[in-house]
């Protein structure tokens, strides 16, 4: 059993300098003085210390750097997406990649539900015309008796399956090995997954990871596959919707509406004719959020880099072959 003792660990955070400091204070306070707590804000500071560096905690590290990372054998990711880390063919072999997997359950879950229940009782509409002073009487689905389906049915999925049938949805979805799911109809793996899932639903969830193999995987042709008038929410990653093919189809009204928390391009841009697209709810890659992610992500990282010097089993390690 490994007893090698983490003396350096790094906070890369590339945000505000207040939070950094935050986050290197909550360590310091659950692990003790003795071990030397780093912040970088920008890349180029990382680049100049990354020998140094054994554990790393990271959102959105900068690629091609690893080589020189000689000492690095842990990189906690501070969200549950590794794309921005992975694939890193310069990553050394030796360096593990553990994620924040299971921290968003409830809270990305209930947003979710908040979505597609915002696009059911057209809440856009209600927000347009007040705005415009008019009152004009609209009728509205209701989320009971339609399917539901969720791409990558993973823990967040399961968490808005459980919701969405206590509002009396029936959830079919995908998973790359299909298992008996709680709250889910059934599981769909295999090439013609994602078609067999999208043709059923008149609501439409995207969790899945952002790899090679899903990168601008539901294009045109799979926004086809939903039926007329559908809704797509998406709180995975903006890289795997073709958001172009998304935008021509809720202009024609093919799509009904749709709810997008992550972009292509983030933040987006103020020209971007996403702003103007109608039946289209944004927000800015906040639905995992909230107050006591940090705390809960700290304790987590802190277990890790116990575990890690124990050389007992990782929570949340990632296979970075398969990027997740």
């Amino acid at each position: 059993m490994s007893t090698d003792r983490v003396a350096r660990i790094h906070v890369h955070h590339g945000f505000e300098p207040a939070l950094g400091e935050a986050i290197a204070a909550q360590l310091r306070a659950a692990m003790g003085a003795e071990r030397e707590i780093v912040v970088s804000h920008k890349d180029e500071e990382l680049r100049q210390v990354i020998g140094e560096v054994e554990v790393m905690l990271a959102f959105r590290p900068p690629r091609g750097i690893w080589a020189g990372a000689r000492r690095l054998r842990l990189i906690q990711m501070m969200g549950a997406g590794v794309d921005a880390l992975l694939p890193a063919p310069d990553l050394p072999p030796q360096v593990r990649v553990t994620n924040a997997r299971g921290l968003h359950g409830a809270q990305m879950s209930e947003f979710a539900l908040a979505m597609m229940l915002a696009l059911a009782k057209r809440i856009p509409r209600a927000l347009e015309q007040k705005q415009a002073h008019q009152w004009k009487i609209y009728g509205m689905p209701q989320l009971a008796g339609k399917t539901l389906g969720i791409l990558g049915l993973g823990a967040i999925g399961a968490a808005v399956a459980e919701k969405a049938v206590a509002f009396g949805m029936r959830v079919i979805g995908t998973q790359r090995d299909p298992k008996p799911t709680p709250n889910v109809e059934r599981t769909f793996g295999g090439a013609d997954a994602s078609e067999r899932v999208l043709r059923e639903s008149e609501f439409a969830v995207v969790l899945l990871p952002l790899t090679p193999e899903t990168r601008g995987s539901i294009g045109a042709r799979e926004l086809d596959w939903l039926p007329q008038g559908a809704y797509l929410v998406n709180l995975a990653r903006g890289g795997i919707v073709d958001e172009a093919a998304l935008l021509e189809r809720l202009r024609s009204g093919r799509i009904g509406g749709a709810a997008f928390d992550v972009f292509s391009r983030e933040p987006l841009p103020t020209d971007h004719p996403l702003w103007d697209a109608p039946n289209l709810i944004m927000t800015p890659h906040v639905a995992g959020l909230e107050p006591d992610y940090m705390k809960k992500l700290m304790k987590l990282a802190v277990d890790n880099v116990s575990r890690l010097e124990k050389g007992e089993p990782l929570v949340n390690e990632v296979d970075r072959a398969r990027g997740y």
